[in-house]
């Protein structure tokens, strides 16, 4: 007798395994299918999840922000993004026609340059949920070329005039402008650092944390 109720509670056993397989195998299968639904579901809404979230949480209007921005911008006028300056001594010879070399000079000087952008060259571009600025290539805004110490000028004819003295300081400072807006390095340099400007100073005019796409004029993207 005893064996034969352990043999019955042993089939009681089984069968209720059976019976709570049998359930819990359509909830197992019911969830994954439930599962690989939402997963396709949120792949196509994604991009429409995204721009509400962008709405709801920012409440930008990058229309509004754009005229504002470039009002601001008209009024600043320019932007100079980098400065340079160097120090030299120029030595060279002051020359007439026919006669040649009248005279050997030494000049100590400063030379100084300022690249940036004309902030009405920026176009501002509102999308729903960001601002693209399209920042043009950095020029010269402005150098300046000055004789810092003691000139010496041996002049022996006395041949040398002041006509004679200011080509050559000029023509120093032509090769000095001509070292930066020439250098590849440098010019990038003072594309991004306009960027850079650009995004501070957007911030301290509207109080936001925009989202901006800085596109090169002519070119591709560059920054987000």
């Amino acid at each position: 007798m005893k064996d034969k109720y352990v043999q019955e509670e042993q089939y009681d056993r089984r069968r209720r395994g059976g019976r709570r397989a049998l359930t819990w195998l359509p909830r197992k299968i019911g969830l994954i299918v439930a599962l690989a639904l939402a997963i396709v579901l949120a792949s196509y809404f994604s991009p429409y999840i995204t721009a509400w979230l962008n709405r709801m949480l920012f409440h930008i209007d990058y229309q509004q922000t754009a005229t504002q921005l470039t009002h601001e911008m008209q009024e600043v006028g320019e932007l100079i993004a980098l400065r340079n300056t160097d120090t030299g001594t120029l030595d060279g010879d002051i020359r007439a026609k026919l006669i040649g070399s009248v005279s050997h000079i030494t000049v100590p000087y400063t030379y100084e340059i300022g690249l940036g952008v004309k902030l009405e060259k920026v176009t501002l571009t509102p999308e729903e949920t960001r601002l693209v600025v399209t920042v043009p290539e950095p020029e010269m805004l402005y150098d300046r070329f000055e004789v810092t110490g003691k000139v010496e000028n041996r002049d022996f004819w006395n041949l040398s005039t002041q006509d004679r003295y200011q080509s050559l300081l000029n023509g120093q400072q032509n090769a000095c402008r001509k070292a930066y807006l020439d250098d590849p390095d440098c010019m990038e340099q003072a594309w991004k650092s306009s960027c850079e400007q650009l995004k501070a100073l957007f911030l301290q005019w509207t109080g936001e944390n925009l989202r901006l796409e800085f596109v090169r004029a002519g070119g591709a993207n560059a920054a987000q």
